[in-house]
């Protein structure tokens, strides 16, 4: 009896002594489990811990070999053994514990077929030369400013040692990748080459001018002799690239049957290819019909599209940065104005850089990188390409360079205000290290390219025709896109048809309609996010409304919809709807929104 007394008092008075003995739940093995996968990875591979903002590893690279990779594998078998484990499919499981263990799942398989069915880096010689590029680029972007966030000199020296000690180490880690390259395809090497082409103006250029700025003398010596020694292996990657890929075949096609599991099992969507085509050819159809439609009410109206009709010409040369910061300041404004979707206090900043060199051959366009995951910041970089002569992209009405008021806002909208930066950046603190790391495109792009329609119904082009021109436009861009994905992954088109019938939908030039193809052919699954995503976005938002009935509204909606994390609709669906019960606050604070 004293011994069953001692014991209740014992729990009593040390409550964690006997919260420790009773067995963890399964939320709490999920997440033990997610952050083994997460943090194991970044080990076995320093890259993709600087990616994620994890630090400690920005100073090393791994070892490629086929013995690694066949860990690589084993690991990611053991852990979906483990997860099975965790959570069997007969287990009665809450609703948010069952979707856990659907996106860690979803995520292992991910990974193991890239490593079994797709085996991308056995595809693409100049691969981990352009990984190990972008890397340094991540690390150079967020290097530590001395007086922001707490940083000081000496973080400032250590983070450019760490690039200096990456650089040094990079001739070895590119040989070595590319020994694996056993099946080396022809559109991956010229894609690659173009890339490796734009890297000598980038470690030349900026990279050096500001290392040659912050470190000492013989700091910087160490530097050139490492950044000379990465620029040559890549020149040699480059000319061997160049030599053969004529030869090579063009090997990116999956075939159907993988194409379809690749929807359901890793994306988690309820569609197929044939689904996929059909809101493809939904959304071109709608493009071009609100172009005829527009057409007519500029003739109507005497006026040509482009400046005349989308808020006059964008300002060049050095006024042109400062003039998107502006129009970011007015998408804010509109956001707040229009009740559109709560900005957190804590929200960060975006810089407004011009996309370097290496990058304008997949990224021809503006984009967005958001703060990284694990990183103290909260700030992000908004990427554009200015074009050469904003009067001459007017004339062509380009597609891919922003030349006027209407087309930055809508690109804006699209990159950082209601879309990427704002979602991502809420995603980014949630609690739920499960929900926190997810990153489907199918979510993120589907939220960004929605808000392009919204705001055009909101009003914020006014009456401009060129705004809601450019809309229908990237309304048939990422129609087309959704057709010729599944074309291409499935080996229905060759990349040649694809390119043709993607110029031929879009207005793109040839060049521009080639690079696209390309960035689609090797990136399957991507680019149907846009379409697909809102599809299912609004889906939702038509179902949230049936339930709120006048209660509802879209600032409700959008603010709950924030909640879940860059998840599937698959997940945020349900849950959603399950929690309206709930007041908003409440489904807010747990988010940490």
């Amino acid at each position: 009896m004293r011994q069953i007394i001692a014991a209740l008092l014992c729990a009593a008075l040390f409550p964690s002594v006997a919260a420790s003995a009773a067995p963890p739940s399964v939320h709490d093995r999920l997440t033990t489990l997610a952050k083994t996968m997460v943090f194991t990875m970044a080990r076995r591979h320093p890259m993709q811990a600087t990616a994620l903002g994890i630090s400690g590893y920005d100073a090393k690279l791994s070892a490629p070999s086929k013995a690694y990779r066949a860990r690589d594998l084993a690991l990611l078998r053991d852990w979906e053994g483990e997860l099975a484990q965790i959570a069997p499919p007969q287990a009665h499981l809450s609703l948010v514990d069952r979707d856990d263990a659907t996106l860690l799942g979803a995520q292992l398989r991910q990974q193991i077929d890239a490593l079994t069915v797709y085996r991308a880096a056995e595809k693409d010689y100049a691969g981990a030369a352009n990984g190990l590029v972008g890397t340094i680029f991540t690390q150079f972007q967020n290097l530590p400013i001395p007086g922001r966030d707490g940083a000081t000199a000496s973080d400032l020296r250590s983070a450019w040692l760490a690039i200096v000690s990456r650089l040094a180490g990079g001739p070895a880690y590119i040989e070595a990748s590319e020994a694996l390259v056993d099946h080396p395809g022809h559109l991956q090497g010229v894609t690659g080459s173009e890339q490796l082409a734009g890297v000598p103006s980038f470690f030349n250029g900026p990279l050096t001018a500001a290392a040659k700025a912050q470190l000492s003398a013989s700091d910087f010596a160490r530097f050139v002799a490492a950044r000379d020694a990465t620029l040559h292996t890549i020149a040699q990657t480059k000319a061997y690239v160049d030599a053969h890929d004529a030869n090579w075949p063009e090997n990116f096609a999956m075939g159907r049957a993988a194409y379809d599991r690749m929807l359901h099992r890793e994306l988690l969507l309820p569609y197929d290819a044939i689904d996929v085509e059909r809101f493809a050819q939904a959304g071109l159809a709608h493009g071009w019909a609100v172009e005829a439609w527009l057409t007519q009410l500029a003739r109507l109206r005497h006026t040509p599209f482009g400046p005349a009709t989308g808020g006059g010409l964008a300002p060049g040369g050095a006024a042109l940065i400062p003039y998107y910061k502006e129009r970011i300041a007015q998408l804010r404004a509109f956001v707040q104005s229009h009740h559109v979707i709560t900005i957190p206090h804590w929200l960060g900043s975006v810089q407004v850089v011009e996309t370097p060199s290496f990058l304008q051959p997949v990224s021809p366009g503006a984009s967005m990188n958001p703060p990284l995951l694990f990183s103290k910041s909260s700030n992000g970089y908004y990427f554009i390409t200015p074009p050469t002569s904003l009067e001459a992209a007017a004339k062509r009405l380009s597609m891919n360079q922003d030349f006027d008021r209407d087309r930055i806002l809508s690109t804006a909208a699209h990159e950082v205000m209601p879309g990427h930066f704002l979602q991502l950046s809420i995603a980014k603190r949630n609690p739920d290290f499960i929900r926190r790391i997810q990153s489907s495109g199918v979510f993120a792009e589907g939220w960004a390219f929605y808000g392009e329609e919204m705001f055009v119904q909101l009003g914020l082009y006014g009456d401009d025709l060129d705004g809601r021109l450019y809309t229908a436009r990237w309304e048939r861009v990422r129609g087309a896109r959704a057709m010729v994905d599944p074309k291409l992954a499935t080996g229905e088109w060759t990349y040649r048809q694809a390119a043709d019938y993607f110029a031929r939908e879009t207005g793109f030039t040839k060049a521009a309609a080639d690079a696209e193809v390309a960035a689609i052919a090797l990136g399957p699954g991507y680019f149907i996010s846009y379409i697909v995503g809102r599809q299912q976005l609004e889906t939702l938002l038509g179902e949230y409304m049936l339930k709120m009935g006048s209660k509802g509204s879209l600032l409700d909606f959008h603010d709950r919809l924030m909640c879940y994390g860059t998840t599937p609709y698959a997940i945020v669906g349900p849950e959603l709807l399950a929690d309206l019960k709930k007041p908003l606050a409440e489904v807010r604070a747990a988010a940490r929104y």
